[in-house]
């Protein structure tokens, strides 16, 4: 079975244990426990990957960074951050560092080098969730407003003009307070975007994305409500299986499970208007009265709740049967955000790779000692973009001068005899051409320049073609009057 960890923002830091049998793997704390420490105390304040974890200081813009190593608890790296940062979020197995200010930016960090991508305003008042799928970033602020924003356009460092959302949720009354997107690609078409709000629903929304009909570069997109699921009070967090047959809210009344296909399908009952259900909510009885943050298993089968000063629990979702409590002195002052994942590989994560549907024995498992990470991926973050950071290198960076000079007289007679399908023509290039069109801003930029080198790569290649039929008839000319003069020679 594979081994899952939980991770527990609390004022005093951030601490890991084993999600099915409650054990402490590890803590991030800088050993003062207080809630003016390093730690997160605010929900979705700090960003975790395989090898480090990133906290926000809750009253002023510090950040701290822990090695995810079993007995460090000291932070290996703190340094200031531009502002008061509410909410930050790992994104691409922790490549980018996204974080949500008090207000109402949003900042892009390049952890490995410290590099501030882009920050803009996103929100009228402060970012309160951000969420992550697939090139697509998700922010929800204090504004009731959610924004959809694609990376590849956002991070365009030589566009002058602000990014603008791709699509925009407006359907909320009061501050945002959780996001979650379903597993399937939203830029196809078909995630589902889930919302909380403190106006005491969750919003399903499904977001659809086209490319203009008139032609013109970018993505158009366009946001609908598939249902609103109403709730007794303000909804805190909230959580969707997989499948995303059921619905879990953390609100100040309680915990809930919502079956989106119990009895009539969600689908009929709301089809693309607004259904609101405000039943069907099954609660689970032995749970605290306001829970703040919750969390699943990758399976579904645990779910995982912190109430306002209380203890974190361990609940089955099938029975709604509370299975542990986390007894730790370490979560008595609280948590305010959760985290489940995969364990890597220095914290129990498995050792042995499944090659040829062999796997090593538990005791030689056991054995091994899990390796302790010595070295981290990550430098200090920029408060403010450098005088270069603009015009740094990147794989495009450099111009391409191709010259293609054509001396051949008769190079043009061969042009008639190219097949009409290319190799590397705009059918062949298919999606990538088309996903590079839609992106490419009208400003010129790293897009722009993808698109031209292709466009050079086609070139290049009908003239190879070009060149290969002339050498053909060339040999084939050679040869044959290699021959004649051969047979002449012959007495």
């Amino acid at each position: 079975m594979f081994t899952e960890i939980l991770a527990v923002g609390t004022p005093g830091g951030v601490h890991v244990f084993d999600l099915r049998r409650g054990t402490r793997l590890a803590g991030a704390t800088n050993g003062g426990g207080s809630s003016s420490s390093a730690g997160a105390a605010r929900h979705q304040g700090f960003a975790m990957t395989d090898t480090w974890v990133a906290a926000v200081n809750a009253t002023k813009p510090v950040c701290a960074v822990h090695m995810l190593n079993r007995g460090d608890t000291a932070p290996r790296l703190t340094f200031p951050l531009p502002e008061e940062i509410t909410c930050v979020l790992a994104l691409d197995g922790g490549r980018l560092l996204a974080a949500g200010a008090q207000s109402g930016r949003v900042l892009v960090w390049a952890p490995a080098s410290g590099r501030l991508l882009r920050a803009w305003d996103a929100h009228y008042g402060a970012v309160t969730a951000l969420a992550s799928s697939g090139g697509v970033l998700a922010t929800g602020g204090a504004d009731a407003a959610v924004h959809v924003w694609a990376l590849a356009q956002a991070l365009d460092a030589a566009s002058d003009l602000p990014p603008s959302p791709l699509a925009t949720m407006a359907e909320h009354t009061l501050p945002i307070t959780a996001l979650h997107i379903g597993a399937a690609p939203l830029l196809a078409g078909r995630a589902r975007v889930y919302s909380a709000s403190g106006d005491h629903t969750v919003k399903q929304w499904r977001v659809s994305v086209a490319r203009p009909e008139d032609g013109a570069s970018g993505l158009t997109a366009r946001a609908e409500v598939l249902a609103t699921l109403l709730y007794p009070a303000a909804v805190r967090d909230v959580a969707v299986d997989a499948p995303e047959t059921r619905v879990f809210a953390a609100t100040a009344a309680g915990l809930f499970m919502t079956p989106l296909y119990a009895g009539a399908p969600l689908a009929a009952r709301g089809g693309v208007a607004d259904a609101v259900v405000g039943d069907g909510h099954v609660a689970f009885p032995a749970a605290e009265a306001d829970i703040v943050a919750i969390t699943l298993s990758l399976d579904a089968t645990l779910l995982v709740s912190a109430a306002a000063g209380a203890a974190v629990r361990v609940w089955d979702t099938a029975s709604r049967q509370c299975l542990r409590t986390l007894a730790d002195k370490t979560l008595a002052a609280g948590a305010s955000q959760l985290v489940a994942r995969l364990a890597p590989l220095q914290l129990g994560g498995p050792r042995a790779a499944a090659s040829a549907g062999l796997q090593r024995p538990p005791v030689l498992a056991e054995a091994v000692v899990a390796p302790k990470l010595s070295a981290i991926s990550f430098v200090p973050l920029q408060r403010i973009a450098g005088a270069g950071a603009g015009a740094s290198a990147t794989a495009f960076e450099a111009p391409v001068r191709v010259r293609l000079a054509d001396t051949t007289a008769a190079a043009a007679r061969f042009d008639r005899s190219l097949a009409p399908a290319l190799p590397y023509s705009d059918a062949a290039l298919g999606s990538e051409a088309a996903l590079l069109a839609a992106l490419r801003p009208a400003n010129g930029s790293s897009e722009q320049r993808v698109a031209d080198l292709l466009a050079q790569v086609e070139r290049l290649q009908r003239h190879y073609a070009r060149t290969r039929c002339l050498n053909d008839e060339l040999y084939q000319g050679a040869v044959s009057e290699w021959l004649s003069t051969r047979q002449q020679r012959k007495p």
